[in-house]
């Protein structure tokens, strides 16, 4: 069930304002950064990595072996952050989706979500014994998009930031030391 099917409507509120520019922000660009927690626990393991698909609702689909470290990390801390930013600086803008995650070996699903460019890395293809899914559910989205005047005042000095809970998006006080 998704949580937001569309972009707002003109004069939406804020939140729906958030997700549709994180949504845009995720299928305009392929390629973030996914930081794990080190499966020792001492320090976070971070990657480029490219998500291969992002429903409406942003959960965010990511091909990986199942004995990558990534998924190793995961099965030690479910509990993840996914980092994307938008290299165009004239948009300056960027999202960090905070999501748990599943490991998804569902054939059809690894079939539905497998690019043909997938076979230089994974030869065996979407049905191979070394390729996996990766399910982000987001849990909190914290972002600045400037083109899309998202940056609450003083111009950008703190993100916008929604979080769910129960399948509902509300809005958040960024966090900010005192």
């Amino acid at each position: 069930m998704a949580d937001v099917v569309a972009d707002p409507a003109p004069g939406a509120g804020p939140v729906e304002e958030a997700l549709a520019a994180a949504r845009a922000l995720l299928r305009s660009n392929a390629y973030g950064f996914l930081a794990t927690l080190g499966s020792h626990g001492v320090a976070p393991h971070v990657r480029l990595v490219q998500h291969l698909a992002v429903t409406d609702d942003l959960v965010v689909w990511i091909g990986t072996s199942p004995r990558s470290r990534k998924v190793a990390d995961i099965a030690a801390n479910p509990d993840i952050q996914v980092i994307y930013a938008v290299e165009d600086r004239a948009a300056f803008a960027y999202l960090s989706v905070a999501a748990t995650v599943s490991v998804v070996d569902d054939e059809r699903e690894r079939a539905a979500k497998w690019e043909d460019g997938l076979a230089a890395f994974f030869p065996a293809g979407p049905l191979g014994d070394d390729f996996v899914l990766l399910r982000l559910d987001p849990l909190r989205l914290e972002l600045m998009d400037f083109t899309r005047r998202l940056h609450p005042d003083p111009f950008g000095l703190l993100p916008v930031v929604v979080e769910r809970h129960a399948g509902v998006w509300t809005p958040t006080p960024p966090d900010r030391a005192p």
